[in-house]
């Protein structure tokens, strides 16, 4: 995964004091949109290259940072930093660092949720948002866990997050870092991830077919150098509630992106924790209404955004000039 040029990294400390490292290639002419690119968990900003490479080539501006506890970007292990609102901002000043404004935020898994409240926080410094395998997560301040796997499991008949109990706790980084193989299956019930880790299980597929095993040693060797102290507080922040009080400050009017926004919801038919009916049910819902909404469906599982990529940069290409910059000329 490979194919960042990689004269266009940037580094960069935001208000807050932290260092990004993103990659940054302008747009070709003003007439063209930047786009924001949010990876999620677990992941890097080269994760993106098989859909933003293909619309960099159009034209389009390309903005993707390694989120804050992954890669070139500071790593600390202190979940309070890692609130949501604190990475809007942060993102927001990368954007300012490069002079963007009316960009297209678009967010995949953790990213997605990172991306639902740059509609909340700063909904006047995009002119669209795109969620990938994660459909928009609303702020709520009396969020909890339970509540969570109560509704995800009215939904899918199933709690498909049995192992954020496991990554919550102090020493699943220590465990994930020891026993580093784990199958889909090892996952979602609760409890099943840090046995299925301590008994080093292997799963029975092999590598999947978009990725190679030169790739798969890559990753797992960068993982192994950066640790998941800092990516497991995306989780420890959520769980323990530390996004409640942020959310409390968010009129009912900001907790939804605004209904002229366009947002486009894209999810693999095979991911069996982020699936399709769930995004479907949530931009069903009542609040989404009057909202301008695209639902595309792909043919792969959580990690489509590599298996799949240039199908969707082909998608999104669509959706920006059919719908975004058709309601900005409208």
């Amino acid at each position: 995964m490979t194919g960042l040029d990689s004269t266009k990294w940037k580094d960069h400390t935001t208000s807050r004091g932290v260092n990004y490292r993103y990659y940054f290639s302008p747009p070709s002419s003003p007439a063209k949109l930047t786009l924001l690119f949010v990876h999620g968990f677990p992941s890097y900003a080269t994760d993106w290259v098989n859909v933003s490479r293909p619309l960099e080539k159009l034209g389009y501006g390309i903005v993707i940072p390694d989120m804050f506890g992954y890669g070139g970007t500071d790593k600390p292990v202190d979940p309070a930093q890692y609130r949501l609102k604190l990475l809007n901002q942060d993102l927001v000043d990368l954007l300012d660092k490069e002079g963007v404004n009316g960009a297209i935020a678009v967010g995949h898994d953790w990213g997605s949720i990172t991306v639902s409240r740059l509609a909340c926080h700063f909904p006047e410094r995009f002119v669209a948002f795109a969620h990938l395998a994660v459909p928009f997560v609303a702020p709520d301040p009396e969020a909890d866990l339970a509540k969570t796997v109560a509704l995800m499991t009215s939904v899918l008949g199933y709690n498909p997050y049995g192992y954020w109990g496991f990554f919550n706790e102090d020493d699943a980084a220590d465990v994930i870092a020891q026993h580093p193989t784990v199958w889909k299956d090892k996952v979602c019930p609760p409890g099943v991830v840090r046995q299925a880790l301590l008994e080093d299980y292997i799963p029975p597929a092999g590598t999947a077919s978009f990725i190679s095993e030169q790739e798969i040693k890559e990753i797992t060797e960068r993982f192994r150098r950066d640790g998941l102290g800092g990516p497991l507080c995306y989780y420890k922040c959520e769980v323990r509630g530390l996004n409640r009080p942020d959310d409390a400050t968010l009129p009912l009017e900001r907790r939804l992106p605004p209904v002229t926004t366009p947002v486009f919801f894209g999810v693999g038919q095979s991911d069996v924790i982020c699936t399709p009916t769930l995004g479907r049910v949530v931009f069903a819902s009542e609040p989404f209404k009057q909202h301008k909404i695209t639902i595309k469906e792909f043919d792969g599982d959580h990690w489509f955004i590599i298996s799949n990529g240039e199908d969707i940069a082909r998608e999104l290409d669509a959706w920006v000039a059919g719908v975004v910059v058709a309601g900005l000329k409208a």
